[in-house]
């Protein structure tokens, strides 16, 4: 295995890795490469890909980018993916995006949004949605969140929704 990390005081970062593998049973080669940029007041970029192939008949290619900016009480994100595979039908895209928003020192909320494309057309499109909030005051924080997945693992029926309330104490 190799890796190769650079960091550079421009709030640029570049990081590559390989790994080569053979034996009798497994045939295995994994390269990937990424990038990040962070450095003008508040955004964050970065891209990364990867290539998989695990004997003669299977790869894949996996490519992602996102972005973040931070201003005052706000943060937004969002994330764009894409897996093209060499077995029939196994492609998928993603995509999602995140806000949130600092009220006040001790007052937090969000929303997340993420939606998966598969290509087989009989596998429905999965989407998720959350929402949380937190609440600190001195060594106290109550935090909650309220999440719902529609079609998980491209099952139409499967849907779910799932909720987690905290309450931490620091001493």
């Amino acid at each position: 295995m190799f890796t190769y990390k650079l960091s550079h005081e421009s709030g640029l970062n570049f990081t590559v890795g390989y790994i080569n593998a053979s034996d009798a049973v497994t045939d295995v080669s994994y390269s990937d490469v990424g990038i990040t940029y962070t450095g003008m007041d508040g955004l964050t970029i970065g891209a990364a890909m990867s290539n998989n192939t695990i004997g003669n008949n299977i790869d894949s290619d996996e490519s992602t980018m996102y972005a973040t900016y931070a201003t005052g009480g706000f943060t937004v994100g969002v994330q764009s993916s894409d897996l093209d595979h060499t077995t029939a039908n196994s492609d998928q895209e993603s995509i999602a995006y995140g806000v949130t928003y600092a009220v006040n020192d001790d007052l937090s909320i969000g929303y997340s949004y993420h939606e998966l494309d598969f290509e087989s057309t009989s596998l429905a499109d999965q989407e998720s949605t959350g929402v949380s909030a937190s609440y600190t005051m001195g060594g106290m924080t109550l935090a909650g969140a309220m999440n719902s997945v529609d079609a998980m693992d491209g099952v139409a029926t499967g849907d779910y929704e799932g909720y987690e309330f905290n309450l931490k104490f620091a001493f």
